[in-house]
């Protein structure tokens, strides 16, 4: 692909490096922000957490480039100033190999990567598409995985009950009467365990990937694009129960990491963990390892299945864009008001949707995007007295 730009701006980009540099160049000129209340997660990082730190940020990157080009208009309007940037834009996809015979493809003049990075922020419908594609991973992802659950239905009471008794029964039989991750011994322990020189307390069974993916089909789809791969029927049904997702831990450890505060790296079917906030906020059992400390599952059975490798790496990922872009603090007090609001009681096993008020605030969010206006003519985006565009979900 030839271009007339200076040699710095013309090395090739896949289209991960591509849409980085976009986001990276806008980053400290354009602060659109998700609002609930009070609270705000900044979009720019959001997306750019996304694609640094996702399980697989080629999907990532790929279908938030088809959501761009899902309009005719806006593949002309990205040809008029990616193509001569230098950039992979015809790799997108074949479907749209169509965009370098579009009449007026060649811009006014040549691009450098921080014009073109301008000319997106000067793109109404450009924005308007990356708002959108931030938000909804904000809203079906993030927010979902990381909601705990709640009281459960009556129907379910026995049911959720047995099968995190047999869950817990495959774990013991696997690991032992101690959580591999802080060494907390089990209350129930037979006499005759040797006590380990640590705590005690009624151990648990904590899923890796929550179970409430199991009922939450657009959740599941979520993490299949975060991933990369098909994840819908592995966290579907009995699946979600197995213990390949599942983990011992005391109630403390386990509250911690369903906040996503630390994870579990697999490497070469080796586990370490993975601290992921300041010391001064973990529970002591974690703090018991050292960052990059080896875990050791499997130890008393190898006939259980240990944790599964995709499914601590997913996990750990998640850890990394909560952390890396700030949205975990939001999420975090999104999820107190709510508890709050529903005096701590949601209908149902777990959360489907953050609260009963859910549905009106999406279409308050869908509202502020018909009123979202950016104006075309100067060289960044318009913005309020605060220097921010703010998309409201609550």
């Amino acid at each position: 692909m030839s271009s007339s730009v200076h040699p710095i701006d013309s090395e090739q980009k896949t289209l991960v490096e591509t849409m980085k540099a976009i986001l990276r160049l806008s980053d400290s000129s354009v602060n659109h922000v998700l609002c609930y209340g009070t609270y705000h997660t900044k979009v720019i990082p959001l997306a750019l957490a996304l694609l640094d730190y996702g399980y697989n940020s080629e999907s990532l990157s790929h279908n938030i480039w088809m959501h761009l080009l899902s309009d005719v208009d806006n593949i002309e309007e990205l040809s008029q100033f990616l193509v001569p940037a230098g950039g992979s834009f015809q790799t997108v996809s074949r479907s749209f190999a169509r965009v370098s015979n579009l009449q007026g493809a060649s811009p006014i003049r040549p691009l450098t990567w921080q014009g073109v990075a301008i000319r997106f922020q000067q793109s109404t419908k450009l924005m308007k598409t990356l708002l959108e594609w931030t938000l909804t991973f904000f809203r079906d992802l993030l927010i979902p995985i990381m909601a705990k659950g709640r009281t459960p239905t009556p129907s379910g009471v026995s049911t959720a009950s047995r099968n995190q008794k047999d869950l817990k029964k495959k774990l013991i039989e696997r690991d032992g009467w101690f959580s591999r991750v802080g060494y907390v011994m089990d209350f129930h322990a037979p006499a005759h365990i040797t006590p380990l020189p640590a705590a005690a307390a009624v151990l648990e069974a904590a899923h890796i990937i929550p179970f409430s993916t199991s009922k939450n089909l657009a959740l599941r789809r979520m993490i299949s694009v975060f991933a990369g791969q098909d994840m819908e029927v592995l966290l579907a049904g009995a699946n979600i129960n197995d213990a390949s997702n599942a983990l011992l831990l005391s109630p403390t450890t386990h509250k911690y990491f369903g906040k996503f505060r630390f994870g579990l790296e697999c490497r070469d079917k080796k586990y370490f963990i993975r601290r992921l906030v300041e010391d001064r906020v973990l529970t002591a059992e974690v703090l018991t390892h050292e960052d990059g400390e080896e875990i050791f599952f499997g130890e008393e059975s190898q006939e259980i299945a240990k944790p599964s490798s995709l499914l601590c790496n997913v996990h750990l990922a998640v850890c990394l864009v909560l952390r890396n872009s700030g949205a975990a603090e939001t999420i975090d007090k999104i999820l107190q008001d709510e508890d709050a609001f529903n005096d701590g009681y949601v209908d149902g096993d777990y959360w489907f949707h953050v609260s009963a008020s859910y549905l009106d605030r999406e279409l308050g969010a869908l509202q502020a995007f018909d009123e979202l206006n950016i104006d075309d003519t100067d060289d960044m985006m318009d913005a309020d007295t605060d220097g921010n565009h703010a998309i409201r979900i609550g």
